[in-house]
């Protein structure tokens, strides 16, 4: 312990400990990184945490504390041995990290259902918000669902209710999908069960995204970044049995990565990246000189992995003078100390007096004429050179023409192209060949030459599940040929008709509006149809909606049955383990050819939802409602 201390203040760590009451024992040990401190001062809003164990040979647990930048980067703000996964330790633990951050508050924290860690959370940082790692949790709920649900089949159809349920959008669409999620698993108490009371009850807000989308956790919804450090930290370590000291000195080297701190800053990321992949090389290399090569010496003028190995021994940071001076720059400014200290045109302006002095008035002219250009560029004498003109043959009579070819900025074929060409025309003759002014055709440049496609692999037929084909009746399940989820915002009903009539689901709005106007235009009809005036002006309030449906709003059957069939003229059918109808055209004959005939199919499913279904040609359908029979016109009945 005392070296570990030593090596801490030597690398300026901050690091506290305390013991176990009454002994010297070590209890609990924190530390941080200098350069941690200074970053989580400026990215301190969020924070993920996650411990481990197996890392020592004292079986102590090891708690890494993450913080992200700006740039979406991740940085280690803490580690902590502790001894035991108990509140206390985990409060003195986040204690620790709070004390340095003193530029602002945490604001949320992202962890596992580590009840401990969640409760010192509460307690050091009450503010903040405590997220739980989703992709866990879906882990947990996946294992369950394999254990507890059979067949395969009915687990697939649990999986996709639940993502959905966790992606909701907001609490209405949640209780939505929850309604649609405890359908699926009506007969499958005990995963209900666990899924309700472990995670749904306590914990929703923390990872479903109706709530945590109100939260600025700038995408970190998950603990995987910690994992991964945790992934690294014991690839290297190789085993649990060293001591503090030497897992304290593996973390550093992680952190500080002493083999660049002079270059950092100061050569290019590129240089860096280049002397990343030779020191991978190292451990197959070693510092043989002949195994090495040095390519990248002479090529790059940058270390090689045998330069490398040597200071990784030593060990000590890859010297700066060793680095190309390419590499170092960064900058577009010239560096002023390589230019001379003066620029001066005076001796050349003394000999030129001199020189003019000299001439006689026809020089003196000429030499003022090429002095006033440089001075004055504008009064310039110069001309472009003539456009050529082709000295061949007689000159053509009328206008003449420039041709295509003349106007083309396209360069002239080169040797191998022409050879190329030939090769194409020719077939096996090589030697055989070719009209010039033909070549741009015959041999395209290789970038636009257009490449023949692979021949489509045909995807194995897989055997296609029908969600909610369980909330049908089982006398029309073979007849079924698709079933099609709709939104489910309070205007599936609508969805679903929009949808089956072409127009597509979110033309709902616009199939509400036409059953209001068919309620309104005909209401002395519906009164009789549905027994009385108040009866069909609250059907028709229920039925308008401007933004958001609630409840009352739904589409309610069969009086929408027969409302939708009369104003789209088509026959609507209506499925359900309740009770299954027909709903024809209350005023308009059906069509004279069957081939016209035009027949929806809508769902209710999970006593909440509404859904099209396609079935089979020549399928039967429910019969039709007496309300029909009775109240049609006689056109209707024909």
């Amino acid at each position: 312990m005392q070296h570990l201390l030593t090596l801490m203040e030597r690398d300026k760590y901050v690091y506290r400990y305390r013991k176990v009451d009454g002994s010297d024992e070590l209890r609990d040990i924190f530390w941080a990184h200098p350069d941690a401190i200074t970053l989580v001062n400026n990215f301190h809003i969020i924070l993920i945490m996650d411990s481990t164990y197996k890392t020592c040979r004292y079986r102590m647990l090891l708690l890494e504390i993450i913080g992200v930048t700006s740039t979406e980067m991740t940085f280690c703000v803490g580690f902590a041995y502790l001894q035991s996964e108990r509140v206390d330790n985990f409060t003195w633990a986040l204690q620790m990290v709070k004390e340095h951050i003193t530029s602002g508050e945490v604001e949320v924290i992202v962890t596992d259902r580590d009840l401990a860690l969640m409760n010192a959370v509460e307690n050091i940082f009450p503010k903040a918000v405590n997220l739980l790692c989703l992709f866990h949790i879906c882990k947990n709920v996946k294992a369950k669902c394999k254990m507890t649900v059979f067949p395969k089949k009915k687990q697939v159809q649990i999986m996709e209710a639940w993502e959905a349920l966790i992606y909701s959008y907001d609490e209405a669409q949640y209780y939505m999908k929850l309604a649609i999620f405890e359908g699926i698993c009506s007969s499958c108490s005990i995963f209900y069960d666990y899924v309700h009371e472990q995670w749904l009850i306590p914990h929703k807000e923390r990872f479903v995204e109706a709530w945590t989308n109100r939260v600025m956790h700038f995408g970190n919804t998950t603990t995987q970044m910690v994992e991964s450090a945790h992934w690294s930290l014991k690839r290297i370590l190789q085993d649990s049995i060293g001591d503090i000291c030497s897992v304290w000195e593996t973390i550093n080297s992680m952190i500080s990565n002493r083999l660049y701190a002079n270059l950092r800053g100061v050569v290019s990321k590129n240089a860096i990246d280049h002397i990343a992949a030779e020191y991978d090389r190292v451990k197959y290399v070693g510092i043989d000189q002949t195994e090495c090569r040095c390519t990248i010496r002479t090529t790059h003028g940058l270390p090689c992995a045998c330069e490398i190995a040597k200071y990784s021994m030593i060990p000590r940071s890859i010297p700066l003078d060793v680095i190309h001076g390419w590499w170092s720059k960064l900058t577009f400014h010239i560096d002023a100390s390589s230019q001379p200290s003066e620029l001066s045109v005076k001796h050349e302006i003394d000999v030129i007096v001199k020189k003019f002095e000299e001439l006689d008035v026809p020089g003196k002219i000429s030499l003022k004429g090429k002095l006033r250009e440089i001075a004055y560029p504008s009064t310039t004498s110069m001309f472009p050179p003539v456009a050529k003109v082709k000295t061949k043959g007689a000159p053509k009579k009328g206008k003449s023409k420039v041709s295509k070819r003349d106007k083309s900025t396209k360069r002239d074929p080169s040797w191998w192209e022409y050879v190329d060409a030939s090769v194409r025309c020719s077939g096996t003759n090589a030697c055989s060949t070719i009209d010039t002014s033909k070549v741009e055709k015959l041999a395209p440049r290789p970038s636009v030459q257009k490449l023949t496609h692979r021949p489509s692999i045909s995807k194995v037929q897989q055997p296609r599940v029908l969600l909610f084909k369980d909330w049908l009746p089982v006398e029309i399940h073979k007849f079924i040929d698709d079933i099609i989820d709709v939104g489910d915002d309070g205007n599936c009903g609508y969805r679903a008709v929009a949808a089956l009539l072409g127009m597509g689901e979110n033309c709902w709005a616009f199939i509400r509006q036409q059953c209001v106007i068919e309620l309104q235009e005909f209401m002395s009809h519906y009164e009789i149809l549905f027994g009385g005036e108040n009866y069909v002006r609250q059907l028709i309030h229920n039925v308008y909606v401007e933004q958001v449906a609630s409840k009352d709003n739904w589409m309610t059957l069969p009086e929408m049955g027969y409302v939708i069939a009369s104003k789209f003229n088509v026959v609507v059918v209506a499925l359900s383990l309740n009770q299954s109808q027909t709903y024809f055209p209350l005023r308009s004959p059906p069509p004279t050819s069957m081939s016209d005939h035009r027949v929806i199919v809508i769902a209710f499913v999970n006593n909440c939802h509404f859904v099209q279904v396609y079935l089979k040609s020549y399928s039967p359908i429910p019969p039709a409602s007496n309300l029909w029979k009775n109240y049609c016109n006689e056109e209707a009945r024909q």
